[in-house]
């Protein structure tokens, strides 16, 4: 208890400051704790380092944030810049897609031209969505602009689809190629160019004959006209008989290939050999009355396999 009052008793440190204004002879004195000068200087160094504080963060998070909004300006102009290269993109997606239809019908012209089927090239793929369609064709143009410029369409699925096809149709085209190129050597050879130009006075089939008066079959067509008149090879091939063969009198015999031979017989002269590669509408021979015949007329025969066909069911119109 003894030390404890001593220390109560203890003297306080105490700051004393006299003030002594020079227009008054009063003096004035004030005591501050000892610890106050060194609280306030404590007091004010905090508050300074907190409002350089606060005012470091304010600025740092203001430029941040000035950071974050032209990161948002470039990034809304760059999906700008993506969604008009993706418009783009779909553009031109329909663009090869109207040509892939402009090439799939103009395959169809070139089949009907040369007498081929269209089903024949004709392929059916999957698209995009799973769905079959024949090369675009089945799609209308407007329909398929719509679908294209959805937004939930992915664009990489649909050039991936048109690259396929594509594909596709490059390997079609492959096989038009060879099949037109074949089509139109069968088409050469085919003996359906008239042979000559004149009167049909018998056809084919069954008839009274001029000789005997008898009914006989007529394996070929009678085209009667002048003496020396032309007379054509109905289709391209190779000369397998040319000379005098008794009642068909001189006579001529072409093969054609793909099982076609034709046969122009009363010729009055032949003008090609055995051997010789002929074209299709090649002057062949003149048109005569020689062997079996009642006057100048061709007789043209046309044979599949060995065997006579009625040569209208192949001429051209």
């Amino acid at each position: 208890m003894k030390s404890f009052n001593h220390l109560a008793k203890k003297p306080k440190k105490i700051l004393s400051f006299t003030v002594i204004p020079s227009t008054s002879n009063r003096i004035i004195q004030f005591n501050i704790p000892y610890w106050l000068p060194l609280f306030s200087i404590i007091f004010v160094l905090s508050l300074l380092a907190g409002t350089i504080g606060f005012s470091t963060s304010f600025f740092d998070t203001k430029a941040k944030l000035s950071a974050a909004n032209n990161t948002i300006n470039n990034l809304q102009v760059e999906k700008h810049g993506h969604l008009e290269e993706i418009s783009h993109l779909k553009g031109r997606t329909v663009e090869i897609e109207d040509k892939l239809v402009s090439l799939y019908e103009m395959q169809n012209q070139v089949l009907a031209m040369v007498g081929l089927e269209p089903s024949d090239f004709a392929y059916v793929t999957e698209n995009s969505s799973g769905g079959e369609i024949l090369p675009s064709i089945l799609v209308s143009r407007s329909n398929r602009k719509s679908i294209l410029f959805n937004d939930d369409i992915d664009i990489d699925v649909e050039m991936e689809f048109l690259d396929n096809l594509i594909g596709k149709q490059k390997e079609n085209m492959k096989k038009l190629i060879d099949d037109v190129e074949e089509q139109l050597k069968y088409m050469d050879a085919l003996p359906n160019k008239q042979p000559t130009i004149g009167r049909f006075t018998s056809g084919y089939g069954y008839r009274i004959s001029p000789f005997n008066r008898r009914r006989e079959f007529h394996k070929g067509l009678d085209i009667a006209n002048k003496r020396n008149t032309d007379i054509y090879a109905a289709g391209s091939g190779v000369v397998t008989f040319s000379g005098y063969n008794g009642a068909y009198g001189r006579m001529i015999i072409i093969s054609h290939g793909y099982g076609y031979t034709s046969v122009y017989a009363h010729n009055t002269k032949n003008l090609v050999g055995v051997g010789d590669r002929v074209e299709k509408g090649e002057v062949i021979a003149k048109m005569g009355s020689t062997g079996r015949s009642t006057g100048p007329h061709l007789h043209f025969e046309v044979r599949k396999n060995g065997k006579s066909i009625d040569p209208v069911s192949i001429l051209e119109d």
